[in-house]
């Protein structure tokens, strides 16, 4: 069967999706931050529940990679789009800390202040770390995709899947020893894995005939699956005293493999899903300002003193009313975030900022050939 690329237009079931797997970053975040699993009893039916919901949002990040390979596949790679997204980060990880360091003295060190203006060197932020090393390999991998046979593209993205994912997880868990450099997912080389995976889907139109509804049977299936058996191996470290480490780590880290079964199941749900006019409209706006709510609210100034301090609150509510909160919190947080970011993409406009960024990248382009 010859490759087919799907349609080239915009993809608003792809758009919902880095909205919701926002949103479940936030919640998560809500969730995990304050610790919010240890106020439940352990093995009590609210324990469960809260331990069945992070595994649920905790494969967001993935989704988030695997959208990066299902898109970028199919469009042209521009340096200036990474140029404007380290502006953008640079706008919030220099600009909070400089809000912080003048408004609230004492909070911010020197050595806090010269990181905030390193973003991508200093790791303020791991996810665009890694992933400016992933966008600098994007045109190596769509060549290398395009270039190889259908056959033995997924024979490499099932060993990678399995060995650095799988594997590489449990090995993991029972030794303490990464012996991939995959750093449980928080890498660049883990983000090349998943976004090889997202553009195979794009390229091949992987089960392009399978009902929606399965993918998300999958995803609960899974993380259902996943949640009883971290909970057995909980009740028997407990009880045997044995590899503690293993049940703390077990199932969470991000190249897990529930975690990328769940986010590969999100993004097949949502690939060409029909959205109506209006929600169409909202998602279109939202969008742009998406990645920006990640940047404002895991600052690691806020992440201290807003996530890590003023939510413990919750852990005093009963379980369904605790995450009713989260999930209420965590729209409200990213409908700030997301109009604070619009003030800043009106900024950038009213700069011609993206336009000043493309008519560079042409220039060196045009010397670079000539030479």
């Amino acid at each position: 069967m010859a490759p087919r690329m799907t349609d080239t237009k915009r993809d608003r079931g792809i758009d919902a999706l880095r909205i919701l797997s926002m949103l479940m970053i936030i919640v998560y975040h809500i969730l995990h931050h304050p610790n919010l699993l240890i106020t439940r009893v352990r093995f009590t039916p609210g324990y469960d529940f809260v331990l069945f919901t992070q595994l649920c949002l905790m494969c967001a990040v993935n989704c988030y990679v695997a959208i990066s390979g299902y898109v970028g596949i199919a469009s042209p790679h521009r340096y200036s789009r990474i140029a404007e997204l380290w502006l953008t980060v640079l706008c919030y990880s220099a600009g909070v800390t400089l809000l912080y360091y003048f408004y609230r003295p004492g909070s911010v060190s020197i050595t806090m202040l010269w990181r905030s203006f390193l973003p991508a060197l200093s790791r303020e932020y791991w996810f665009f770390s890694s992933y400016f090393v992933l966008f600098l390999m994007m045109p190596l991998l769509n060549a290398a995709i395009n270039a190889l046979s259908r056959r033995r593209l997924e024979i490499i993205l099932v060993t990678l899947l399995v060995f650095i994912g799988a594997i590489g997880s449990f090995y993991f868990g029972a030794t303490n020893k990464d012996s991939f450099g995959v750093n449980r997912g928080f890498s660049a080389l883990w983000m090349i894995v998943l976004y090889s995976a997202g553009a195979y889907i794009r390229k091949y139109d992987v089960f392009a005939r399978t009902k929606r509804v399965r993918f998300l049977l999958v995803f609960f299936i899974t993380a259902a699956a996943s949640t009883a058996l971290k909970l057995l191996v909980q009740y028997y470290a407990i009880k045997t005293r044995h590899n503690v480490n293993y049940y703390n780590t077990l199932f969470i880290n991000y190249n897990s493999l529930n975690l990328w079964i769940c986010a590969l199941s999100l993004l097949l749900f949502f690939r060409g899903l029909k959205i109506r006019p209006f929600p169409g409209r909202v998602i279109a706006f939202l969008t742009p300002m998406t990645f920006s709510v990640y940047l404002i609210h895991d600052h690691p100034l806020i992440r201290t003193r807003f996530f890590n301090t003023s939510l413990h609150f919750l852990g005093r509510l009963n379980t369904p009313l605790m995450l009713l909160s989260a999930v209420g919190i965590a729209v409200c947080i990213y409908l700030v975030c997301s109009g604070i970011d619009w003030i800043r993409c009106f900024l950038f406009r009213l700069l011609k900022i993206r336009k000043r960024l493309d008519a560079l990248e042409n220039r060196i382009s045009e010397r670079l050939t000539r030479t």
